[in-house]
């Protein structure tokens, strides 16, 4: 029985690893394939620009510009998520009432350039967590720009702040369209996107709800997608309470 059982966990071992070995050669092969295209588009670019086809004007700059901030941006997510895998991403916790800072947010983003949003709140106040604002922000940003960018018009966002037991609970729900249901377990995995084509043409890397998933549970929390009432995608965010606070 004993080498019965050592035989099993050497079996199951071995499978994990072969498993691990897997994730991370495709995990290799989906980074090589989003870097591909942003530095085939900058090497067409500058070989016309030196076959004299294009003129180094304004607009060309511009475009080429565009391509290395679409790069740099992967690189940064692609560190941001390499840092959160060895335990080495950085927080600063402090107390933080989570509804001030919701709203703070959205009274930002509101005067951001970019699609036009209704926005409906519901933020009790006295909600308060240990978290690192700067780390949530950047949760808040994520959450903000797959709103903007996958809502048809006329966009709607709603978002509440609610005490739910020993947690804090955040609910992001935009409108139409929505997201198939087989999918929506997969929306914090790392490159996967419903619509590549849509999310390539719209500069998105696959890598932003990843990075918001990996910081919401670096605060010991967590983070769920749902269909939403509203006709889009809900996500809801549960964040520890500040036990200090609770205790006086």
């Amino acid at each position: 029985d004993e080498l019965a059982q050592l035989a099993d966990a050497f079996n199951h071992m071995a499978t994990s690893l072969q498993a691990a070995q897997h994730a991370r050669q495709q995990w290799i092969a989906d980074i090589a394939h989003e870097l591909r295209t942003p530095l085939a588009t900058l090497r067409a670019e500058i070989e016309a620009l030196q076959d004299g086809i294009r003129q180094p004007d304004a607009a060309n700059l511009d475009s080429l510009a565009q391509e290395v901030g679409r790069l740099t941006r992967l690189v940064e997510d692609l560190r941001l998520l390499s840092l959160s895998d060895l335990g080495a991403l950085d927080y600063h916790f402090a107390p933080l009432d989570l509804g001030r800072f919701v709203g703070h947010h959205l009274s930002d983003a509101a005067g951001l350039p970019g699609r036009r949003l209704q926005v409906r709140t519901d933020l009790a106040e006295g909600v308060e967590i240990r978290a690192d604002g700067d780390r949530l922000d950047q949760v808040l940003n994520n959450l903000m720009q797959n709103t903007q960018r996958y809502s048809a018009e006329p966009a709607t966002l709603s978002v509440q702040v609610r005490r739910h037991d020993t947690e804090a609970q955040l609910t992001w729900e935009d409108t139409s369209p929505g997201v198939p249901p087989d999918a929506l377990p997969r929306l914090t995995e790392r490159l996967y996107r419903v619509d590549a084509s849509r999310a390539s043409a719209s500069g998105g890397s696959g890598l932003g709800l990843a990075i918001a998933h990996a910081i919401i549970v670096g605060h010991g929390g967590r983070m769920q997608a749902s269909a939403s009432a509203l006709g889009g995608l809900r996500w809801d965010i549960w964040l520890p309470l500040n036990t200090e606070a609770a205790h006086g």
